[in-house]
C-alpha cells in the first residue's frame, strides 16, 4: 500500500537527515513526496529493487532533464555517457569497471596515492594543526584522479584553477534547474567550456594512444566503446571522469576523518588492527555516511517496487543511505561495526547494472587517506577552540570544517 509524506525530503537540505530517514522508513518501503513529485525508496529492500533493475525498468533521468533543465547539454557535453541507455550505456559501464578493477587501483597506490597524501600532509604536519577538508581532502582525490589520467597532479595552481570549474558544475547540478536568474547556469557552460579548454593540450597530445595514462588508454580502447568514436567522446567523458573522480571521494574521506575524530578509542583500534581493520572501517563510514545520498530514476514501464504501483514516467529516488541504516537488513546500523559478516553489502556505490566503476579506486583513497593520517599526525583531536564541523549539503553530505591539532613532526 502506498503512502504519502507531508514533510519532505528537500527539508533536510544542509540539515542532518537521519531523523528524516528513519521517520518516513516508519511508513513504508515506497513513500510519495508531494514536494518532490517523487516516489522515495527508503529500505534496502526497495533501493535494491530499483538498483537491480536499473536499465531495464528503470532509467538515469538525464535526457529527461534535457527538456526541462537548460544548459545541461552544455555542461555535460552532448556524447557524455550518462546521456546513453540500455546497450549504447553497457560499454562504457565494463571499460570504467576494467580499468578500475582492484588490480588495476592496486598497482597505484604506492606510486601514486601514498606519495600524494604525504606530499598534502607535509605541508602542514609542522604547524601541528590543520583544517582536514581545505588542506587534505579536498586536494587529494583530484591529484590522485588527475595523476591516473596523466594529467599535471603536481602543479597546485592548475589543479586549483580546475578545482574552480569542476565546482561550478556541482553548484549547477545541485541546483536542479532552480535557478531563477541563470546566474548558476551560465556560469557552469562558462566553466565547462573552460574546463574542455585546459584539457584539450593532453587530451590532444595522447591522440595516438601510446601511454597508460587512462586519457591515451580512452583513445585507444575509443572504438570499442562506441562505432563512431571521435574528439567530442573524448573531451565529453575525460571531463566526466576528472569530474566523477574528485567531489564524491573527497566527501568521503571528510566524513571518515570525522569519524575518526569523533568516536572514542577509535584511532587506537584502527592502529592495533592494521590494514584489515582499516578496510572494514572504510566499508564502514561508506554504509554510514557514504556521499552522494540519493540516485533519482524514472519507470520505463507500469511496475511495481515491494508491491506498490509505479506508473510509467514516475520519478523514483532512492535513498542511498537511508537504506543504509535499514534495521531490517544491519543489526545496529547506527554504529561502525569491524565484524559484519559482509561489510561491503551496502548500497553506497549502487547495485548492479550501474554501480560506481571507480568503486576500487574510492575505497583505496580512503584507506590511503585514513592510513596516512594516523601515521603521520598524532595525538590528533579536534580544535575545540575552532568552528565545529557541520553536516551540511544535500545530494553529496559530508561533516565541514575540519579543524584539528595534533603533535607537530
Amino acid at each position: 500500500m502506498a503512502t504519502h509524506t507531508t514533510l519532505s525530503y528537500r527539508s533536510t537540505v544542509d540539515r542532518d537527515p537521519f531523523a528524516f530517514y528513519e521517520a518516513v522508513r516508519t511508513r513504508g518501503d515506497i513513500v510519495w513526496d508531494d514536494e518532490m513529485q517523487a516516489w522515495l525508496a527508503t529500505s534496502y529492500d526497495a533501493a535494491k529493487q530499483v538498483m537491480r533493475n536499473d536499465k531495464v525498468l528503470f532509467r538515469h533521468p538525464y535526457k529527461d532533464m534535457l527538456e526541462h533543465v537548460p544548459g545541461l547539454l552544455e555542461v555535460e557535453g552532448p556524447r557524455n555517457k550518462n546521456f546513453l541507455h540500455g546497450d549504447e550505456h553497457t560499454p562504457f559501464h565494463r571499460w570504467f569497471l576494467h580499468r578500475f578493477s582492484p588490480t588495476a587501483v592496486d598497482l597505484w597506490r604506492d606510486s601514486l596515492l601514498v606519495p600524494i597524501a604525504d606530499r598534502l600532509i607535509d605541508e602542514f604536519a609542522p604547524a601541528g594543526r590543520a583544517e582536514l577538508v581545505d588542506d587534505f581532502a579536498d586536494r587529494f582525490s583530484i591529484r590522485v584522479i588527475a595523476g591516473v589520467m596523466g594529467l599535471p597532479w603536481q602543479d597546485d595552481a592548475w589543479l586549483a584553477h580546475a578545482k574552480e570549474l569542476l565546482d561550478a558544475k556541482q553548484r549547477f547540478l545541485d541546483a536542479h534547474g532552480n535557478d531563477p536568474d541563470g546566474t548558476v547556469t551560465a556560469t557552469a557552460i562558462t566553466a565547462a567550456k573552460d574546463l574542455a579548454e585546459l584539457l584539450m593540450p593532453f587530451i590532444d597530445a595522447r591522440c595516438d594512444g601510446a601511454e597508460n595514462d587512462l586519457i591515451s588508454i580512452m583513445w585507444r580502447d575509443g572504438n570499442s566503446l562506441r562505432p563512431d568514436w571521435c574528439e567530442e567522446d573524448i573531451v565529453s567523458n575525460v571531463t566526466h571522469l576528472f569530474f566523477a573522480g574528485t567531489d564524491t571521494t573527497t566527501h568521503a574521506i571528510a566524513n571518515a576523518f570525522h569519524a575518526m575524530l569523533t568516536t572514542l578509542g577509535l584511532p587506537d583500534q584502527l592502529r592495533s588492527g592494521g590494514r584489515p581493520a582499516i578496510e572494514r572501517y572504510a566499508e564502514e563510514t561508506l554504509r554510514l555516511w557514504g556521499s552522494p545520498h540519493f540516485r533519482p530514476r524514472i519507470a520505463n514501464v507500469d511496475t511495481e517496487i515491494c508491491g506498490v504501483p509505479i506508473a510509467a514516467g514516475e520519478t523514483v529516488v532512492v535513498l542511498i543511505v537511508g537504506a543504509n541504516h535499514d534495521e531490517q537488513r544491519f543489526a545496529c546500523p547506527h554504529e561502525i561495526q569491524f565484524d559484519r559478516k559482509a561489510p561491503r553489502d551496502h548500497l553506497s556505490f549502487s547495485f548492479g547494472p550501474q554501480s560506481c566503476g571507480g568503486a576500487a579506486l574510492a575505497r583505496a583513497e580512503i584507506q590511503e587517506a585514513v592510513a596516512r593520517v594516523l601515521e603521520r599526525l598524532p595525538n590528533m583531536r579536534l580544535d575545540a577552540q575552532a568552528e565545529p564541523p557541520a553536516y551540511t549539503g544535500f545530494l553529496l553530505r559530508s561533516f565541514r570544517p575540519l579543524h584539528v591539532l595534533f603533535d607537530p613532526s
